[in-house]
């Protein structure tokens, strides 16, 4: 009687696995535009960022929302790749005129995970996210350094309830536009999403990779 309980409990393992690989995900897609850039920022030769910093040259409040010119994407490795990206945020930059005390908040509705697949998109954001506990995902940073290679905001990411310290490197590209003047930065990081609460799941990889795109507004 057990052995027929286990053989039956690997058969149900492996139909699980097939079933995950034959699952149509979906694959998530940028549909981001972005603007042409009337100046862009040189760097150095050995890809270090510049003596002087670009942020010297800014000063205000900067902003911008999903639904113009700014994404959001996230990518995990696993049994299934997962990509995808969020379809509601809001950015805020406060860049002061000494630019190390500049001020940015990210603030993400959770449930508007995208990643291709509705029925995906409905699990994770019900058994990973909890959206209806943690509608938002919020990062915010009150400290900016330059590094060797880029900016770097020393903040705080705030996940499924969970508040830990985050280094997030980005660069400014330059500035562009005509009617409607604006700033753009992109960068990139990972995290371990189980030390946000998440749990360890088969098949799911831990580690999450965060790229963004934005062109900031000054308001």
């Amino acid at each position: 009687m057990l052995k027929k309980i286990i053989i039956a409990g690997l058969i149900i393992a492996v139909l699980t696995v097939g079933i995950l690989f034959l699952i149509p995900w979906g694959e998530y897609e940028s549909e981001l535009d972005k603007s042409e850039l009337n100046e862009t920022i040189e760097y150095n030769s050995d890809s270090t960022i510049n003596e002087t910093p670009s942020l010297d040259a800014l000063e205000g409040f900067y902003s911008v929302s999903a639904g113009e010119t700014a994404e959001i994407l996230f990518h995990t490795d696993g049994l299934k790749t997962t990509k995808g990206g969020f379809t509601a945020f809001d950015i805020q930059f406060a860049i002061d005129n000494d630019f190390t005390n500049s001020t940015l908040e990210v603030i993400i509705k959770t449930a508007s995970i995208n990643t291709g697949n509705e029925m995906r998109d409905e699990h994770l954001v019900d058994e990973f996210f909890f959206a209806e506990k943690y509608p938002t995902i919020e990062y915010v940073a009150s400290h900016i350094s330059l590094g060797d290679t880029s900016y770097v905001a020393d903040g705080e990411l705030t996940l499924n309830g969970t508040t830990k310290s985050l280094q997030v490197p980005f660069l400014h590209l330059g500035s562009g536009g005509s009617d409607i003047p604006f700033e753009a930065f992109q960068g990139a990081f990972e995290f371990d999403r189980t030390e946000y609460g998440q749990a360890e799941e088969s098949g799911v990889g831990n580690i999450v990779r965060i790229e963004f795109y934005c062109e900031l507004v000054k308001e």
